[in-house]
């Protein structure tokens, strides 16, 4: 979420509007979708526009950095110039004020909910963890750059708790293969369910709901039309 230093949700204008917080992702998906409907041949310069935004952008809700230094990183030599600053979001995910906020905002329970940010190397040896000081903030990356220690983490959700996995050096395919040295992950609860989950606790279970309110409504409609027939 793009965010000032205070915290407060930053705008970005879209379909000539300013967006901000939930209504700017809702606003982004729209416009992704509509580009994807479109095709390369017909869709607006505009969104066209929005959609390389959203990779480097600073207010991007998928980039999260004032610029992308790449370019700087592999061909200049002076390490000032491959600085890239984080957008405020990454040190407030540490107040757990924010974190509820952020939540609420989103129409998610603050107690028990989590705000989870991927493509995010944790840096163990700077003294980095996956689960920030808040508790309700986790960042993951699961790639195994030698730049970030050679380990990554994934996030797992299954019908009886949330777990982080910690995966450990991949030494080579041939040693996997001939010595069967296979990466065997740390695995760490996040959070253990008092009931297992079904569906019936996700947004497909909604959706479900909704349709099943449909079809019923119409049950009854077609009810009362057979009375009225037979009356």
């Amino acid at each position: 979420m793009p965010v000032d230093d205070a915290g407060e949700p930053l705008a970005f204008v879209i379909d000539g509007q300013p967006r901000r917080g939930k209504a700017l992702f809702d606003a982004i998906e729209g416009v992704v979708q509509r580009a994807c409907r479109k095709g390369a041949a017909g869709v607006a310069e505009a969104d066209r526009d929005l959609v390389f935004y959203l990779w480097t952008g600073p207010l991007s809700p998928c980039f999260g950095k004032d610029r992308m230094a790449t370019f700087e990183t592999y061909f200049v030599a002076d390490r000032a110039t491959h600085e890239e600053t984080k957008n405020p979001y990454f040190k407030l995910i540490h107040d757990p004020a924010f974190c509820a906020r952020m939540l609420a905002e989103f129409g998610v329970d603050p107690a028990a909910g989590f705000l989870v940010n991927g493509h995010v190397p944790v840096r163990l040896e700077a003294g980095e963890t996956p689960i920030k000081r808040s508790g309700r903030a986790i960042t993951i990356d699961g790639a195994f750059a030698a730049a970030y220690g050679d380990k990554g983490f994934s996030l797992v959700l299954d019908a009886q708790r949330i777990y982080l996995a910690q995966h450990h050096h991949f030494e080579s395919a041939e040693a996997a293969v001939t010595r069967h040295a296979d990466i065997v992950p740390t695995v760490s609860d996040v959070a253990v369910h008092d009931r297992l989950r079904t569906v019936g606790d996700t947004e497909t279970g909604d959706q479900i709901r909704d349709e099943i309110a449909v079809l019923e409504e119409l049950v009854r409609a077609f009810e009362a039309n057979l009375i009225r027939e037979r009356t």
